[in-house]
């Protein structure tokens, strides 16, 4: 029998605390399904493709490509912003993943002392990244398992976003 999401029988105190709060905000989580995702994925590349060409400091060139985004998704405002929120999250973790890997492939390479400690310091916190279960709670496990499996694209998308919305 699977245990209940209610069920945190091996975890500490903090843990606990942090479970019980995924769980409460897992009701308030919007249930991902395929085509919401694929429509998340038409809404960023709408927002995207009017925000990357629009001149620097467009006064509203976010508010045109919110609108443009939301056509092109067909989905719900609020559906959309349940989702890209869950993306934020999500992509947000694997690229800080993706970029400690690779910082952790240079400090090995070298051999001193310091390099070393740097090392194992960023192995425990990639251990603590890769853990999808905290998203998973949060999220849900299927939810996940999609995201997953267009985690490079929705990456690429998630690194496209953050400079076109710093750059804004």
């Amino acid at each position: 029998m699977s245990r209940s999401m209610f069920d945190d029988l091996d975890v500490s105190q903090a843990s606990a605390m942090g479970a019980a709060d995924s769980r409460t905000l897992r009701f308030a989580a919007h249930a991902l399904t395929e085509a919401d995702l694929q429509g998340l994925i038409r809404y960023q590349e709408a927002f995207l493709s009017h925000v990357e060409q629009a001149p620097r400091g467009e006064a509203h060139a976010l508010t045109t490509a919110h609108e443009l985004g939301l056509k092109a998704s067909g989905l719900a405002v609020k559906v959309v912003e349940l989702g890209n929120s869950m993306l934020r999250a999500y992509c947000g973790q694997r690229w800080t993943a993706r970029r400690l890997r690779t910082r952790l492939a240079e400090l090995e390479q070298q051999s001193d002392g310091i390099s070393a400690e740097k090392a194992g310091k960023a192995r425990d916190e990639l251990r603590r990244i890769e853990d999808l279960e905290p998203l998973a709670r949060r999220y849900g496990q299927e939810a996940i398992d999609l995201l997953n499996q267009r985690e490079d694209h929705l990456v690429a998308l998630h690194t496209r976003m953050q400079k076109a919305l710093t750059r804004a």
